[in-house]
């Protein structure tokens, strides 16, 4: 079973209907006994850093994921916000902790006068062609963005399965370590190869 997690701060309805575009079962809960019986559970999120720890903790989450994705090694996607929350930290506000599965520091984009958020399509590039997370996905497509902060794509050197976008700066488009899986920009706005991120993520 497909777990999205509703922690009130993320598009969870979007990432339901395009599981349900691909043919697969999902189901939105913050129910400790639901996610249990998940084999896959998905983190979406839209705001800010600060406010998507704080909804974790206000609903018991952080200890259930901990156990599910450390522990069991469930396979785990986090999507935009979901997936910076997986990092260690994060400067948004100050700087905030994380869920600190990912070594890694989340920073505000260093746009070079480009307008911030990222907002709109831009082009990645995959770093290994043949990760399962990037299968079927041609190199130098279109993702859809929206946000202001980003991990350095110079964090990346430690991980093989690696996509990256420059806005301003490179920075970490989506990777996959183990059973993580993270993507920054909106796979479920981002039409056919959006869905196929998806499909590879529920597949694998």
């Amino acid at each position: 079973m497909i777990t999205i997690i509703d922690y009130e701060i993320g598009n969870t309805l979007s990432v339901k209907n395009a599981i349900d575009k691909l043919g697969y079962k999902s189901e939105i809960t913050n129910k400790k006994s639901t996610i249990n019986k998940s084999s896959h559970i998905i983190l979406p999120g839209v705001g800010s850093f600060e406010k998507g720890m704080f909804n974790l903790k206000k609903y018991k989450l952080i200890e259930t994921l901990n156990e599910e994705i450390l522990i069991k090694k469930k396979k785990f996607l986090g999507i935009c916000l979901g997936f910076q929350l997986m990092c260690k930290t994060s400067e948004e506000f100050g700087v905030n902790k994380g869920l600190g599965w990912l070594d890694l520091r989340v920073t505000k984009i260093k746009s070079n006068k480009l307008r911030l958020p990222h907002v709109g399509w831009n082009i990645v590039k995959i770093k290994n062609q043949d990760s399962i997370f990037f299968n079927k996905i041609d190199n130098e497509k279109m993702f859809y963005f929206n946000h202001s902060y980003a991990i350095k794509n110079s964090e990346s050197s430690t991980f093989s399965d690696v996509m990256t976008c420059n806005y301003g700066e490179d920075f970490i488009a989506a990777l996959k370590y183990n059973n993580l899986f993270g993507i920054q920009p909106h796979p479920e706005k981002s039409q056919k190869q959006g869905l196929q991120v998806i499909k590879n993520f529920i597949e694998y």
